[in-house]
């Protein structure tokens, strides 16, 4: 490994540790830290902020197939489950060549403005003083059903520890083969969260004469949806490639960030 790109969360001042371990596991070894501006020919991506960061920087991971590191300097922390604690023997890893390299399905979405990419989710939603709206939704050539409220989120397993959760959707393993519709605030209760196979693809129309749609991909692209007017969603070409510890459960991560431990009732 020569070279590694480095994304760091806007703002943040690194802290002087953090710098050190940088320094002595990457540099110290003649591996060269750079920016996103160059990137082509790096080995790996590293990320130092929260989710959010890790999420801001997947585009330009998946775009050049590089695999993703992320260190977490944020909250919960699910896709950046690697302390700041744990940066020395991650970033000791990453050099040796022993982190283990998880694949994540990746959403594409195919919009009049562009194709794009999507980690986590494919949320539709509602304007701020819009109305309730009315989604029409067909899997493979063939109509499923209409969503009527304030909209629709269609998330990947690894989006559904996210926007999925706090709308009641379930929580799915990264390695299964699956994505998740979950309705927002549903007009109609018998309009739950629906697994489908990860190899169908969805066309989505609004149907409602809503002044205001919006498609919000991974909480940091914004589409618009006019009225009639349908874009389709299906899984990317390749999936995006996560660097994480080989000592380290998906349920582990699950019962530390979310709390759970044994009943003392």
């Amino acid at each position: 490994m020569k070279k590694v790109v480095l994304i760091i969360k806007e703002g943040l001042k690194l802290p002087a540790p953090l710098e050190k371990v940088l320094e002595e596991e990457l540099s110290g070894h003649g591996i060269k830290i750079v920016g996103p501006e160059e990137a082509e020919g790096a080995q790996a991506l590293i990320v130092l902020g929260g989710d959010g960061t890790l999420l801001h920087a997947a585009p330009l991971a998946y775009r050049l197939d590089l695999p993703l590191l992320g260190i977490n300097l944020g909250r919960l922390g699910f896709l950046t489950e690697i302390s700041v604690w744990e940066a020395p023997q991650a970033l000791s890893a990453l050099r040796e060549g022993r982190l283990r390299e998880e694949k994540r399905l990746v959403l594409e979405v195919k919009h009049p403005e562009g194709t794009y990419q999507a980690l986590n989710e494919v949320a539709i939603l509602k304007g701020p003083l819009g109305h309730m709206i009315h989604l029409r939704v067909i899997a493979q050539r063939e109509y499923l059903t209409t969503y009527y409220g304030d909209g629709l989120i269609i998330a990947t397993p690894t989006g559904s520890t996210a926007y999925n959760l706090s709308a009641g959707g379930p929580i799915i393993c990264p390695e299964t083969e699956a994505i998740v519709l979950t309705p927002i605030c549903p007009f109609m209760l018998n309009a739950r969260p629906l697994v489908l196979p990860a190899s169908v693809e969805l066309e989505v129309i609004l149907t409602s004469p809503s002044p205001e749609v919006h498609i919000l991909l991974d909480g940091r692209r914004n589409l618009s949806l006019a009225p009639g007017e349908p874009f389709t969603i299906c899984r990317a070409p390749r999936p995006l490639r996560l660097l994480t510890f080989p000592t380290r459960s998906y349920f582990e991560i699950l019962r530390n960030k979310l709390g759970w431990g044994e009943s003392k009732v």
